[in-house]
């Protein structure tokens, strides 16, 4: 395992560069990890047994959390160009390049994808506040366009994920996914919202930009967001986390909930995580689907698409956050 390691005296980042160059910890210098992380040694990983038979089992069995980017696909496996595009995408799984720019405060990382496109990805840490910015590339090196989804899937665990941690962001149309369900969902499949409060599929009232206490599972997508960003805080320690990015790119934000409901694999029970992730498009159906529907996103010929993420970590109050800034200020 090849593990960069960016950090400052109030935050560290650890990036695995053999594992799609996954982000496996964002950590306050005096507290625990705010990804959700897990040491679980079942499931047994594919790539250390053999294949369980569908791309979306051998993606599931190898994941313990974190960060990962999901590109050119995200969501259901398919086929795209004559070429087989698997679930979340090959890089989330695949060995990136790298290259130190500033030691433990910048790198640039960078990775082919099965279609003819290339990702690069540079990390900066400031070096005197808990800000990441994270500035991207895709380049089409194909001679005609090319159509790709794109995501990015930070998955925030306890204390973020702790029943009573709040969501804020700017209002939207939440759709909750047709295809989910089961004892735990709490959301009609198919259903939309207005956020944040609403109504479960048994009438109840409930907050949305409140984590419950489970057993909860959702898979929600937020579109008519009026800006890219969002906070998850925790009052009762004072930590919260906001992300910050550009809707011309990821227009969406999936919001996916393990709340000690999922029972199958590789959840068993045990999971608590509230993920928020920017992407180019929903459901999470894939890039064949995608293209079939119209609702993939093209780059033309030699094309060079660009786009910035922030990420920031504050002291959390009651107070809710009205808007997180490219440059990494929290607005109250």
């Amino acid at each position: 395992m090849t593990q960069l390691v960016l950090k400052n005296t109030m935050l560290r980042v650890i990036v695995d560069v053999d594992r799609g160059a996954e982000i496996t910890h964002i950590q306050p210098s005096t507290g625990n990890n705010l990804l959700f992380f897990a040491d679980w040694q079942a499931p047994l990983p594919a790539s250390r047994s053999q294949s369980y038979g569908s791309d979306v089992l051998d993606w599931l069995s190898e994941y313990r959390g974190g960060w990962q980017e999901l590109f050119p696909n995200a969501g259901g496996s398919g086929t795209v160009l004559g070429t087989p595009v698997p679930f979340h995408g090959e890089v989330s799984r695949s060995r990136w390049s790298w290259n130190t720019i500033v030691p433990a405060l910048e790198v640039i990382l960078s990775t082919p994808a099965r279609l003819p496109l290339v990702l690069e990805r540079r990390m900066r840490l400031e070096p005197d506040r808990p800000v990441l910015h994270i500035e991207e590339r895709v380049t089409n090196e194909a001679g005609f366009p090319v159509p790709y989804i794109w995501g990015h899937h930070p998955a925030w665990g306890p204390p973020l994920a702790d029943t009573g941690s709040v969501i804020d962001l700017p209002a939207g149309t939440l759709t909750a996914d047709a295809g989910l369900d089961g004892p735990h969902v709490d959301l009609e499949p198919g259903s939309t919202h207005s956020w944040s409060i609403t109504q479960d599929r048994r009438g109840n009232r409930i907050d949305l930009s409140r984590v419950p206490a489970g057993p909860v599972q959702r898979l929600c997508y937020l579109s008519d967001l009026r800006e890219g960003w969002y906070a998850v805080r925790n009052p009762a320690i004072r930590i919260g986390v906001g992300l910050a990015w550009d809707t011309a790119v990821f227009p969406h934000l999936w919001m996916w909930q393990e709340i000690a409901g999922g029972s199958g694999m590789p959840w068993y029970g045990r999971a608590r995580i509230t993920a928020l992730e920017p992407a180019t498009q929903f459901p999470a159906h894939g890039l064949e689907q995608a293209v079939t529907q119209g609702q993939a996103h093209i780059i033309q010929p030699g094309e060079v698409r660009e786009t910035a993420l922030t990420l920031v970590l504050f002291e959390a109050t009651d107070q809710p956050v009205r808007r997180v800034a490219h440059n990494g200020d929290i607005l109250y």
